[in-house]
């Protein structure tokens, strides 16, 4: 008979090599979404209640980074632990047996990066500097977060709106620290290897430079960065950089 799970795990599927997550936890988290009504007021109802505009609320969670904005000195960015988290550093990374299979605990790191201050506001609708701000918190973290040997891989992601999973209005992304590497990537790094063992250059290299020279797909350029869509993209508005 199947156990009641308490505490979030992490299974390996033996049949294809990919690592699981199961977390009860986020089974608590407050869901806007399901409690909006076609009252035209639902929308200031949930601003009054949201959890990232009150601070008298958000101080009940420790602010792990906060960026302030350069004209108002005011914070425009706050990273704080997820409440209802997927993995937890309470855990630990050790990898155990339960007869065939192999399990772990839910170790790793899982924060909730408030975008802005503003209820209503969206990455689309942010200034220039806003959107430097949140990047330079996405930056900050996730060196902070690979200093832990114990961390594998760093995803940071944004779910926007029910569809794809949010459950708070308030702009906000989340990141997540893991010990564990899924399958798709371990592909990647060894197709990329294989290219090199072929043709002795680098897969990613040949690719941005025939973009480069093609000018067909490149969204924006600079001396840094290189923004295009992939020539084989799988989902809509997918973007390399």
């Amino acid at each position: 008979m199947q156990k009641k799970m308490k505490s979030g795990h992490i299974r390996l599927n033996k049949a294809t090599g990919e690592w699981v997550i199961y977390a009860p936890s986020r089974r608590k988290r407050p869901q806007d979404f399901q409690k909006q009504s076609q009252n035209k007021d639902s929308r200031i109802n949930h601003q009054n209640s949201c959890p990232f505009c009150l601070d008298r609320i958000i101080e009940k969670e420790p602010i792990i980074l906060e960026l302030v904005h350069p004209k108002n000195n005011h914070w425009q960015t706050r990273v704080i632990a997820n409440k209802f988290p997927a993995l937890t550093t309470l855990e630990n990374p050790q990898r155990n047996l339960e007869g065939i299979y192999m399990t772990m605990p839910g170790y790793g790191y899982h924060e909730v990066v408030i975008e802005s201050p503003e209820h209503q506001q969206t990455i689309a609708t942010m200034s220039v500097e806003e959107v430097e701000i949140l990047i330079e918190t996405y930056h900050q973290r996730y060196l902070k977060l690979m200093e832990d040997s114990s961390t594998m891989m760093v995803i940071i992601f944004r779910n926007h709106g029910q569809s794809a999973g949010a459950s708070l209005h308030h702009p906000h992304s989340q990141i997540i620290g893991t010990g564990i590497v899924p399958s798709h990537r371990r592909w990647q790094e060894a197709e990329a290897q294989r290219y090199f063992d072929y043709w002795g250059r680098c897969v990613y290299c040949d690719i941005l430079a025939f973009e480069k020279q093609e000018q067909q797909r490149i969204i924006q350029e600079n001396d840094l960065f290189v923004a295009f869509v992939p020539f084989a993209a799988e989902v809509p508005c997918e973007i390399c950089e």
